[in-house]
């Protein structure tokens, strides 16, 4: 976490630096430091992906709605992070976009799993 936070905090510095000379730097700049973080996190992701799914092939019908889970979650932080970088661009409505987008697209990823629910629902219903 400390690595992350240097990480962040140089950037976060040399972009207040570089916005003032040139912005498409700062921008750039923004964009490989918010890659760099993520590698730097990435073993351990890639250590708790591989827990969630051995957790759940102990259970057949599980597995595939851990992976529903975690593509949500993918998305999620892919969209939080392209959100932030249009707003500090001054990009609203391409942010506000974005997130609409994102929404749509996970309701759709998820709607399998609504369906399974709202069949068990009623199963257990009559």
């Amino acid at each position: 976490m400390v690595k992350v936070l240097g990480i962040s905090f140089c950037v976060l510095l040399c972009s207040i630096l570089l916005k003032e000379r040139n912005k498409t730097f700062a921008v750039i700049l923004s964009v490989a430091g918010c890659l760099l973080s993520f590698l730097t996190i990435s073993d351990k992701l890639s250590d708790l992906i591989s827990q969630l799914l051995s957790i759940s092939e102990t259970v057949d019908s599980t597995v595939s709605y851990v992976k529903l889970m975690l593509k949500s979650l993918c998305i999620v932080i892919i969209t939080q992070i392209t959100v932030d970088l249009c707003r500090d661009n001054g990009e609203n409505a391409l942010a506000s976009f974005t997130e609409i987008s994102a929404k749509v697209l996970i309701i759709s990823l998820v709607m399998p799993l609504f369906q399974a629910v709202i069949t068990m629902v009623m199963g257990l219903v009559k």
